[in-house]
């Protein structure tokens, strides 16, 4: 004769919450035990962010005391790095919100693991060319190659986009020069262009374009002067082949989005941010700096598309604060604990199985209930 034995016609909504809650802690447990991974060359790249951030701190300082005062509504981290929106050396419009995301000394961290990625080594020579509209992006490549110990040929653009290094006495050339003799780089650029239109600041007053000329000047580098864009790309490519005494280029940095550098809008649509390995089919006709060295093989870190670049390694877009040192993926990043996922899961599935199958949530629903639930025979 088969055993009998009775349990509640419906399972309880006790039972119901007991499982919520497990899965519920299961799911809280996951999310907050979570494992740090320390990424390689974390030391390259927090000295390299220190010493952004001291690069920082020096041109902020010389701002406020012999140029400007800060203005925290458009610079709310006063890094002393944004720009005006208009000046007579501004060359275009630019993005405030690009320009924000780049006041934060770990873009340097990002350098530094952008050229490990691209294959450098210490002794390594490698090109630069940086613009006056990002000059967060450039001081980032300079302290990067300097912690490497890279040795750099860098060629600039004296003007800058709104919110760039467009105030008139400041360039980004004469923030080079401070940089320098605060120690905090080396050595500077050695040729620079007017920027803008025609690599000549066609459009710019001619005030700013002898605002710029005067920065040139001052700032002794070679003066890029030439009637279009191919002249000047073949200047540039002829200042880097003498200025590298026989050496190969190991890589190309380019930090900000100039004509020459890249190639107009539709090239510069693309070619994504990051390392760039070889051309792109659709690119190999237009000519540019970056064509140039991928072409001849040579890697080409491009410091453009600078809010896809910040979402990749992890770095805030538009920061109220000024970042801490440190932060970011790209020194460390937080990974889910499968051990503990596995247990967590396999302690769910157990629930489930005892208080289903093994019926211990039918005698806890009758225990707890005040009012006995209708009972059904079972077999």
């Amino acid at each position: 004769m088969q055993n009998l034995y009775w349990r509640p016609a419906r399972t309880s909504r006790i039972v119901h919450v007991l499982v919520a809650l497990i899965a519920v802690a299961v799911l809280f447990s996951a999310e907050r035990f979570q494992i740090i991974h320390i990424q390689p060359h974390f030391d390259e790249k927090l000295e390299a962010a220190q010493r952004m951030q001291r690069g920082m701190d020096v041109i902020r300082t010389y701002r406020i005391r012999n140029v400007s005062a800060l203005d925290t509504e458009v610079d709310p981290t006063n890094s002393g790095l944004i720009g005006f929106a208009a000046s007579n050396t501004t060359t275009n419009t630019g993005s405030l919100e690009a320009k924000r995301t780049t006041t934060n000394p770990n873009w340097a961290g990002a350098v530094v693991d952008l050229l490990l990625r691209a294959g450098v080594e210490p002794g390594d020579l490698i090109a630069v060319g940086v613009s006056g509209s990002f000059p967060a992006l450039n001081l980032a490549t300079f302290v990067a190659a300097e912690v490497l110990d890279l040795q750099v040929v860098s060629i600039a653009t004296a003007g800058a986009s709104s919110w760039g290094a467009n105030i008139p006495g400041l360039s980004w050339l004469d923030m080079e020069r401070i940089l320098i003799e605060a120690k905090v780089i080396s050595k500077g650029s050695v040729a620079a262009s007017l920027g803008g239109a025609r690599d000549r600041a066609l459009g710019m007053p001619r005030s700013g374009r002898r605002r710029l000329r005067d920065a040139i000047d001052r700032n002794r580098v070679i003066f890029i002067d030439t009637s279009d864009e191919i002249s000047s790309i073949d200047k540039r490519m002829e200042i880097y082949a003498q200025q590298s005494g026989g050496r190969r280029y190991s890589a190309y940095v380019n930090a900000g989005g100039s004509l020459v550098s890249v190639g107009p809008k539709d090239v510069k649509r693309i070619y994504g941010p990051g390392l760039i390995l070889k051309p792109h089919p659709r690119a190999l006709q237009i000519d540019s700096v970056i064509m140039r060295f991928l072409t001849d093989g040579v890697p080409v870190v491009n410091l453009s598309k600078v809010i896809p670049l910040a979402e990749q390694y992890g770095l805030p877009v538009e920061p109220t604060e000024l970042p801490a040192v440190g932060e970011g993926s790209v020194f460390e990043k937080r990974d889910h604990n499968r051990s503990l996922i596995a247990g967590g899961l396999a302690f769910l599935l157990l629930s489930l199985y005892g208080l289903l199958k093994l019926e211990l949530g039918a005698r806890i629903a009758v225990l707890g209930s005040r009012k006995r639930r209708p009972l059904e025979r079972m077999i």
